[in-house]
């Protein structure tokens, strides 16, 4: 699953648990004939309230007629009705030591900025130590996280997908290495 070489990716799904470097890849790839698709923000309605999932998968479907795209997100639904229509799927799987302070960082900013999120949701005090905490679901969802990627990269293996799993160093790197 190397990086390098391979030909041009201009359908690319990025998978990874919360605080990993989905979002921050998705807009190093995206250009104006690849427009991102954040599943985040297809997914959430006011109030963190998640829509209904025949919605969020039509709305997904929607988005990926287009020629080329980015998607950021690990939805199970729509990776498991999607993924497979990517030229490429990535894997950003830093160590928890590398994607937990990025997400206690960016959820404490959204916090103290008041960040209009999907749905017109914000940050509470509530959402940032709460028991649905992101911070608190990144550590409890991780390992599940990983085995689906794992199974996902498993099914997706022989199918001509592009596959690279990306666990060191800053996505940055990882973009500048991505043929588009």
């Amino acid at each position: 699953m190397n990086p390098s070489g391979g030909p041009p990716a201009g359908k690319v799904w990025i998978v990874g648990g919360p605080g990993c470097g989905k979002s921050t890849l998705a807009g190093l790839l995206t250009r104006s004939e690849a427009p991102p698709v954040c599943l985040d923000a297809l997914f959430w309605g006011p109030g963190w309230t998640p829509v209904p999932q025949d919605t969020f998968l039509a709305e997904v479907g929607k988005a990926l007629e287009a020629e080329r795209w980015v998607v950021d997100g690990q939805f199970p639904a729509a990776v498991e009705a999607y993924a497979h229509t990517a030229d490429c799927v990535v894997w950003v799987d830093p160590p928890l030591r590398v994607a937990w302070p990025r997400l206690l960082r960016r959820t404490l900013r959204r916090w103290i900025r008041r960040e209009k999120l999907w749905g017109g949701t914000r940050e509470t005090l509530w959402t940032v130590v709460g028991p649905r905490s992101i911070l608190w679901y990144a550590l409890k969802v991780r390992a599940e996280q990983q085995r689906a990627n794992q199974d996902l990269f498993e099914r997706l293996s022989e199918s001509g997908v592009r596959l690279i799993r990306f666990r060191d160093g800053d996505v940055r790197d990882l973009a500048a290495r991505i043929p588009r």
